[in-house]
C-alpha cells in the first residue's frame, strides 16, 4: 500500500512502512551498490549453471574465489554500514513507530536481511527483482527473539 510516500511490507508478522527515495537519492544509493557488489554478482551469474536460484546453481570455485577477492576489494565497512542503517531504520517504520537500529536489530540478523531486502524491493522494484528472486529467503524466524521489535 503506498501512502503519503510509504510504502508497507509485512515481514516476520509485522508491518514495515518504507520511505520512498526521491530521483536524486535513489541514483546515488544504485550508484554505491553497484560499486560495491557489481562485479563479483555479475561473475557469479555469468559463470552459475544449472537451475533455480544463484544458491542452487554450480558456480565454478575458480570463479567463486575470484568473486568474493573483488567483493571484499570494494567493501568499505562504513559505508556499507550506513546504507544498512539508512534502509532498515532511517528511511522506515515498523508498526508505524521510529526503528532503533542497534536495539531493534539485536541478534536478528536474519530479520535484518529480510527488511533489507524488502527496502530494496521498495526501491527498485523491477530493477532489482531479477537479482533478488535469485536471493534465498532467510529463515529470520529462528533468529527472532520472542520479545518485539522496539
Amino acid at each position: 500500500m503506498v501512502q503519503t510516500g510509504l510504502v508497507d511490507k509485512e515481514i516476520d508478522g509485522h508491518t514495515y512502512s518504507f520511505e520512498v527515495l526521491g530521483a536524486k537519492e535513489s541514483v546515488k544509493l544504485m550508484r554505491k551498490l553497484i560499486r560495491l557488489v557489481g562485479q563479483p554478482f555479475a561473475m557469479l551469474f555469468t559463470s552459475a549453471e544449472g537451475e533455480g536460484d544463484l544458491l542452487k546453481k554450480k558456480i565454478k570455485p575458480d570463479v567463486l574465489g575470484l568473486a568474493v577477492k573483488a567483493l571484499t576489494e570494494n567493501i568499505d565497512s562504513d559505508e556499507v554500514d550506513a546504507i544498512i542503517e539508512n534502509l532498515a531504520a532511517t528511511k522506515c517504520l515498523c508498526d508505524g513507530k521510529k526503528i532503533n537500529f542497534d536495539q531493534h536489530y539485536k541478534q536478528k540478523l536474519g530479520h535484518l536481511i529480510n527488511v533489507v531486502k524488502a527496502a530494496l524491493e521498495v526501491q527498485y522494484g523491477n530493477f532489482l527483482a531479477e537479482v533478488l528472486s535469485q536471493l534465498p529467503s532467510t529463515p529470520s524466524s529462528t533468529n527472532l527473539q520472542d520479545q518485539s521489535p522496539t
